[in-house]
């Protein structure tokens, strides 16, 4: 049997019910890791049961829960070896309808979850002297996009503090890797209010979850500090960043078409 490249690993993915947590936890299991799956829906959780090590019930916005899985995984396993901060919730709705409870519910899930739950697994990885935290960001964490104002603030935030939890980590042997994708082709963009998000962007090539499996594991397995999975998206980012008077041009030209 060919060896995979986390074989024996214990890897911990959120949101490992649906979308692309579902396509992490199959790309790790097929690499040979042992697998904690982790979601809220106890259905969900039943039939992944089946293809994971571990399913984990997890709410990240409870911290009794947080600690209820980061003790059963230290339980079960002992250690740690990735953890991968997958689970996130959007939100499509324009400046005037987003209230601060819309803020603050988007900054629980987004970046409070992955705090706690980070918190609460990497004091073992750092005695250890070896572990990857992976924070599964957005090209939204990278640029703004409209009616997506608390979705952006919270995904910049993630990508901000794992840039000061690397450099706080430097020389403990854990790494920290940001994964950005581009739109993905999951449920995401429904379950934020976004209903015609496809019909407003005809052509445009979704990326899969597998895909981003893929690159996610190609990130963690090379260290790699943060990756822009979308050719098209890093050109946008890289663009943004060099010229954003023509990356609002391009936008008002595209709104008043």
């Amino acid at each position: 049997m060919t060896a995979g490249r986390f074989d024996d690993q214990v890897v911990l993915v959120t949101g490992a019910t649906s979308g692309i947590g579902q396509a992490l936890a199959r790309a790790f299991s097929a690499e040979g890791a042992r697998v904690v799956g982790a979601g809220r829906d106890q259905g969900r959780l039943m039939a992944l049961a089946a293809e994971v090590d571990l399913a984990l019930t997890l709410d990240l916005v409870d911290p009794r829960s947080v600690q209820a899985a980061a003790t059963a995984v230290q339980d079960r396993y002992g250690h740690l070896d990735v953890l991968v901060n997958n689970a996130g919730v959007g939100l499509f709705l324009d400046w005037q309808t987003t209230t601060v409870a819309d803020m603050q519910r988007l900054m629980d899930t987004n970046l409070y979850g992955a705090v706690r739950l980070t918190q609460a697994l990497l004091p073992g990885m750092v005695a250890r002297g070896r572990g990857c935290v992976v924070n599964i960001a957005s090209v939204a964490g990278e640029r703004g996009y409209p009616k997506h104002s608390a979705y952006c603030a919270s995904k910049h935030a993630l990508i901000g503090w794992s840039r000061a939890l690397r450099k706080d980590l430097r020389g403990s042997g854990v790494d920290v890797c940001v994964v950005c994708p581009p739109a993905v082709d999951t449920p995401f963009f429904e379950n934020a209010g976004f209903l015609d998000y496809r019909a407003q962007h005809p052509g445009l090539d979704l990326m899969s979850a597998q895909d981003v499996a893929r690159g996610t594991l190609d990130a963690v397995a090379r260290r790699r500090q943060q990756v822009i999975l979308s050719p098209r998206a890093r050109a946008l980012w890289l663009l943004d960043k060099l010229a954003p008077p023509l990356i609002d041009g391009l936008q008002r030209w595209k709104d008043t078409r």
